[in-house]
């Protein structure tokens, strides 16, 4: 049975789509509307393009392609225009020629500037119809009055023409004039008439909405009865009315008219009115309210795609444009009666339509500057200012270029980081980041199905149990997004302290929480100790079939963690793909389950990422993951090892991710980068000459904060790389630009990017500390050496406090870096006093500082406190939880654990011979803080 949108031609009235997009054309759904819903025509106009350009990437390799070869902005929209028109009109050619030319047409707006020129509109209009070369398209025209002669002219000059922008009958008179006029001076030149066709797009909904305003505004100044009954009959009237009143005028034209049957007999065809700006714009009037009463005869109706779904679905058809004439007449006469000047509305209404289109058209060149921008050029998305380093990042891309890094890498090449054969073997199984987005754009029914579950099951809270790579990029896609409404809050929970632990717990409604249990390998010892808690916790309040259903997995295959899975009834189960390490996978099942659960829009986030991904294809110094590689290894090998984010505040939080996928990756083998992420900012003046500076801006206008710390930094002499994001769905493609410049990092630095030495030490002392803790009941903790104020110091003999600090602070030299590593639950009131210590000792010893809470911080920057340059001083500080909780199926708690972890590592910093303090709080934390404060700023000023 044909729908109401088919059944709209058995009354001769022609569906027409008022949108045109790339994507439109290429996901199949403008041919789909032809077939399925008898589509018979498309107009546009800058608005539409430019909602097209804001919404898709659709365009990016034409626009980037356009400019390579020197194309103004105007002239990348026309291209693109032109494109998307001809191939719009290819796929209405069928339409076009069943109806023997007299439908099956797309419209192109002549550029709004040209509204008050009528030579240049006439002249463009010729060039544009030309230039597209398809018979079934119209070059939209407004009828302003220096529109009426182009439009004259151009038909005459056989163009077909859509005038747009008419609001009132006398214009509408006039449009038809011009019309007649230009097929009588055509006719007169002995040149054919059946070819030529026009619409006069009548606008409706509009005319309501100025209406209304005025009537509403009369209602309020009134209490005459008689007066507000009048204003009220207006009301959500005057459109259709308007509309009515302008069909009569066509029928006595065209369908009456003596002067036009002389013309019909030389094959000219009718004007046909063309109803515009349908979309009910009052959501208290009906959603087909401008469709349903202007059904009729030699007619076409546009739609927005909103009114195209609604009309589909309930829209009721039959012939009404000439149903009630007389009172449209009337409608008008009481316009008229209440002081509302229509000659004065239909000018303003035509005057702001041109406003907006010009206003559109302005922004739409606007959005083609600032992609061309981020997309073109040897910029790619970036710009630099690196001094005199320069000449040693344009040393590396070439060495880069020579050793044809780019197409080696997509080969998966393992020699590219070494020439050991059992370490390439080991390399070629970490190499799967480089086509998951692909692979996960392929899996999109899986994300959908998760989360039309989990909005159907209304958690409010979903807890994220891991450590590292399972953790940070999800937390980077709340902090950045938010989940959205009907999708839980993500937590993430990477901590072992039971303070931070039961303060998280207390916050829960367990039978309204979700727990995400991730883990590559599945045995990591935080990730499963919160496990056995948290499933203990659900065991007890819904028993163990109900627990189950309260947890999802994120794994590789085979793991313990994927048996628990099924042993005990998970929701979920996804197995990642294994050839992907932890800190390479935010676009794998590890980053994209979380960000799903939470509501994010995977697909949008995904296709995003496949520009970027063929730009990294790209060999030489367009490459923005090759270059952005070769800057920081090229500049770290020249001193320049202190990489430091200034990331404006909406984007901040990637800083999280992006300091374990460098620290973990490059610091090994006695180099590295040292990432500083959320460093308080200085003045130009209080960095070392050991800094390189990352700004990640959003187009088109940088944060004025991190702006204006940028450019004094450039202006000091700094070296400072800015990168830019169209908006936060970029995300996904500056994750993997990250992982492919942390690739090329590493080749630099002549290390494997792809491992992790180091980490294992400090686990394994962990874990012989927890086996002495169940054979003695206790940890073996060196004695406090000296305490003061509620501050011991532990395991570096010293006969005070402050003299320990002091010959702590006296180790650290100029180009080292100062390590706060934090064995406390990370409240807001903790954070306040770390901060103001990073301010000192960076100001004070003009070093950089990094700030890590334990033991979050052993599974990201611990690999290069150990493995790393010999210039790093470290400073622990740790505090006694006030609580403690247990750890089910294991003979120890989280406390245990959590002092097992600080002590652990410890030991494993002190074997190397750095600069180490470990500082011990007794009570409250801050007041311990705020000590330590004290001791440094007079050490630090010696």
């Amino acid at each position: 049975m044909a729908n109401p949108l088919q059944r709209l031609a058995d009354f001769g009235q022609s569906f027409w789509l008022d949108n045109l997009s790339r994507v439109l054309i290429t996901t199949g759904e403008l041919a789909r509307l032809i077939e399925q819903d008898g589509l018979r025509g498309i107009t546009s106009n800058p608005t539409i393009f430019e909602k097209a350009l804001a919404s898709t990437h659709e365009y990016d390799q034409d626009i980037e392609r356009l400019a390579a070869e020197g194309k103004s902005d105007e002239e990348i929209f026309e291209a693109l225009a032109i494109e998307d028109i001809r191939m719009a009109a290819d796929l209405l050619r069928p339409v076009y020629d069943a109806a023997g030319g007299g439908d099956g047409f797309v419209s192109l707006e002549l550029p709004p500037y040209l509204a008050t020129d009528t030579e240049r509109s006439v002249a463009e209009a010729k060039r544009l119809f030309a230039t597209i070369d398809r018979p079934n398209v119209m070059i939209k025209v407004p009828g302003t009055p220096e529109g009426i002669p182009a439009i004259e002219q151009l038909i005459a000059d056989g163009v077909n023409v859509n005038i747009t922008l008419l609001f009132s009958l006398d214009n509408y008179r006039q449009v038809i004039e011009a019309y007649l006029r230009g097929l009588e001076r055509r006719a007169a030149a002995g040149q054919p008439l059946d070819h030529v066709n026009s619409v006069a797009s009548f606008f409706v909904s509009r005319v309501d909405t100025e209406v209304d305003r005025r009537v509403e505004q009369m209602l309020e100044e009134t209490s005459d009865p008689a007066r507000r009954e009048l204003l009220q009959s207006l009301l959500g009237k005057v459109a259709v009315a308007n509309a009515k009143l302008a069909y009569q005028e066509f029928r006595k034209a065209f369908l009456e008219g003596e002067r036009f049957r002389a013309l019909q007999q030389q094959g000219a065809r009718m004007q046909r009115p063309l109803w515009a700006s349908t979309s009910t714009k009052n959501p208290a009037y009906s959603d087909v309210a401008y469709i349903e009463p202007l059904i009729g005869p030699h007619t076409v109706q546009t739609m927005a795609p909103v009114s195209v779904e609604a009309f589909r679905d309930h829209g009721v058809v039959a012939e009404t444009v000439e149903q009630g004439v007389e009172e449209a007449r009337q409608t008008l006469e009481r316009l008229a009666e209440a002081g509302i000047d229509y000659d004065e509305v239909t000018t303003l209404l035509q005057e702001q339509g041109v406003a907006a289109f010009a206003k559109s058209y302005d922004n739409l060149l606007k959005g083609i500057a600032e992609r061309r921008a981020l997309l073109t050029g040897p910029t790619g998305g970036r710009s630099a200012n690196l001094g005199p380093f320069d000449d040693a990042v344009r040393s590396a891309l070439d060495r880069l270029t020579r050793d044809r890094f780019v197409e080696r890498i997509w080969q998966r090449d393992p020699s590219l980081w070494s020439d050991d054969s059992a370490v390439q073997a080991a390399i070629a199984n970490r190499l799967g980041w480089l086509d998951v987005p692909a692979a996960m754009l392929g899996e999109i029914e899986t994300f959908t199905a998760l989360q039309e579950d989990i909005r159907g099951a209304q958690f409010e809270r979903a807890l994220l149990l891991g450590m590292g790579g399972s953790s940070l990029a999800p937390e980077v896609f709340q902090h950045t997004f938010g989940n959205q409404i009907g999708f839980p809050e993500l937590v993430v929970v990477d901590t072992t302290d039971p303070d931070a632990i039961a303060r998280i717990t207390q916050e829960l409604d367990l039978e309204r929480t979700l727990f995400i249990v991730s883990s590559k390998s599945g045995t990591t010892v935080e990730t499963l100790s919160l496990y056995r808690y948290f499933h203990k916790l659900m065991v007890d309040r819904l028993g163990a079939a109900e627990a189950g259903r309260h947890f999802i997995a994120i794994t590789d295959p085979g793991t313990p963690l994927a048996a628990i899975a099924a042993e005990q009834g998970f929701r979920h189960t996804f197995l990642n793909p294994p050839e992907i390490g932890g800190r390479y996978s935010a676009l794998s099942y590890f980053g994209l389950v979380p960000a799903a659960v939470i509501g994010l829009d995977v697909r949008e986030l995904l296709e995003r990422v496949g520009p970027m991904a063929d730009r990294l294809r790209q060999p030489g110094a367009d490459n923005p993951g090759l270059w952005l590689g070769a800057a920081l290894g090229g500049l770290a090998l020249a001193g320049h090892d202190k990489l430091t984010f200034v990331f404006e505040p909406a984007l901040e939080r990637l800083a999280d991710w992006l300091e374990q996928l460098i620290a973990e990756s490059t610091g090994k083998e006695g180099t590295g980068i040292i990432p500083v992420a959320h460093e308080p900012l200085a003045s130009a003046g209080d960095y070392g000459a050991d800094r390189v500076f990352v700004g990640l801006d959003l187009v088109p206008q940088p944060h004025p904060q991190t702006d204006a710390v940028l450019e004094a930094l450039e202006t000091a002499g700094q070296p400072v790389i800015r990168l830019r994001m169209r908006d936060q769905w970029d995300l996904g493609a500056e994750f993997l630009r990250w992982e492919f410049a942390t690739a090329v990092a590493g080749a630099v630095l002549g290390i494997n990017p792809f491992d992790e030495p180091n980490v294992q030490e400090s686990k394994d002392n962990t874990k012989r500390l927890l086996e002495e803790f169940r054979k003695r009941g206790g940890l073996p903790e060196p004695p406090p050496e000296a305490s003061e104020d509620g501050v011991s110091v532990v395991g570096t003999p010293a006969a005070t406090v402050g003299e320990a600090v002091t010959r702590f602070v006296d180790q650290v030299r100029v180009g080292d870096y100062v390590a706060i590593m934090v064995f406390l639950d990370p409240t807001p009131e903790v954070e306040v006093p770390l901060r103001e210590i990073r301010d000192l000792l960076r100001d004070r010893l003009g070093v950089a500082t990094t700030l890590g809470y334990g033991p979050r911080f052993l599974h990201s920057t611990g690999q290069l406190y150990k493995g790393g340059p010999s210039n790093g001083a470290f400073l622990q500080i740790v505090a006694a939880p006030q609580h403690d909780l247990p750890i089910p199926e294991e003979g120890y708690t989280f406390g245990t654990l959590f002092r097992a972890q600080a002590l652990g590592d410890f030991e494993a910093l002190r074997r190397r011979g750095r600069p180490l303090l470990r500082l011990e709080l007794h009570g409250d934390p801050v007041h311990g803080l705020k000590r330590v404060l004290q001791m440094l700023a007079p050490a630090a000023l010696r």
